[in-house]
């Protein structure tokens, strides 16, 4: 295994603005859309309005994903994803995302 460093400039958290689902496929929004790291991903854009949803979770064949953001969910889909939408707009407000909230062995 290797691992490299990805320089954030307008993210706290790698996982603000990236999540991989699975079968090289990536949710991206924001500065991660053009970071060469991820370029040999197919790489879901998030719009930046609905830059929350980017922080959504692959598990079990389907992707959690915040409600709310209808534009990503379509996209997800679209990619041949089930979604299960959840409502965490109060973990929202403290910009909590759903990996922060999961524990996944």
């Amino acid at each position: 295994m290797t691992g490299s460093v990805v320089e954030l400039s307008q993210v706290l958290h790698l996982k603000t603005g990236v999540s991989y689902l699975e079968n090289d496929y990536m949710l991206a929004t924001g500065e991660f859309l053009d970071k060469v790291e991820f370029q040999s991903f197919h790489l879901i854009e998030v719009p930046g309005e609905e830059a929350y949803a980017a922080n959504s979770v692959w598990v079990n064949g389907k992707v959690l994903i915040p409600e709310g953001f209808p534009r990503t969910r379509e996209k997800i889909e679209k990619a041949g994803y089930a979604t299960i939408p959840l409502p965490v707009s109060e973990f929202q407000k403290l910009d909590g995302g759903l990996s922060c909230l999961s524990l996944r062995f």
